[in-house]
């Protein structure tokens, strides 16, 4: 791959001017150029970014302006890069079908981008992702869990506040369910190792080197 470091400065300072045709171009071009794949991208320059710019800035004037600007940059981008995605798992030379995966916020969360990104991670592991997105009531999330009849749901929780929420829905999935694998995600889960557990899920899925530890789909 090319070097790397020339790239990373450039795309921040475009973040950081939230020009977004730049930022668009700068990331097509590391792809293109095997500066970084996909994961790479996500991991090494999005969501390092957009995660520093958020926090430097938490006490300034138009911080939330600014960061839901930038959150739609990264999510224009994610969006771009997604032929890409589909080139990578295609190219894999050990592609498989490891089974279905739901990828899902429940009702009162509305940071969706590492959720997002965590969808490409699946498809690029090779499993099928149904990406739902935030905000989705419970009852919508039961209901799309009976038709889509997955092996695995990961539920997205950012906001602390939700977790208790989030305890019963997998409470009530794993009533309804009980061979369905939950699995959780999201920085709620950053700091206490055990409360994945706690909640009653498997494990939380924070790189792809997660997913490529998950347990291949039985056959």
């Amino acid at each position: 791959m090319a070097d790397q470091n020339i790239h990373i400065p450039a795309f921040r300072e475009a973040l950081e001017q939230m020009d977004k045709a730049r930022c668009v171009r700068l990331s097509l071009s590391m792809l293109d150029q095997k500066s970084f794949d996909v994961a790479g991208l996500y991991t090494q320059v999005l969501a390092p970014a957009l995660n520093s710019m958020t926090e430097s800035e938490d006490r300034q004037p138009a911080a939330i302006w600014r960061e839901h600007v930038r959150s739609a940059i990264i999510r224009t981008i994610i969006e771009c890069a997604y032929p890409y995605v589909l080139a990578e798992s295609e190219a894999r030379a050990d592609r498989q079908d490891k089974g279905k995966v739901v990828i899902v916020s429940p009702s009162d969360e509305f940071h969706e981008l590492g959720a997002r990104m965590g969808s490409d991670f699946f498809l690029l592991c090779g499993y099928k992702t149904i990406f739902v997105g935030s905000n989705t009531p419970k009852a919508d999330m039961l209901k799309g869990l009976e038709l889509e009849q997955p092996d695995y749901v990961v539920i997205n929780v950012v906001n602390y506040y939700n977790l208790l929420k989030v305890q019963g829905i997998v409470a009530e999935i794993r009533q309804l369910w009980p061979q369905l694998r939950i699995l959780a995600s999201g920085y709620a889960f950053n700091h206490d190792p055990e409360l994945v557990h706690r909640i009653g899920a498997l494990s939380v899925i924070r790189t792809i080197e997660d997913i490529y530890a998950l347990e291949v789909k039985p056959s």
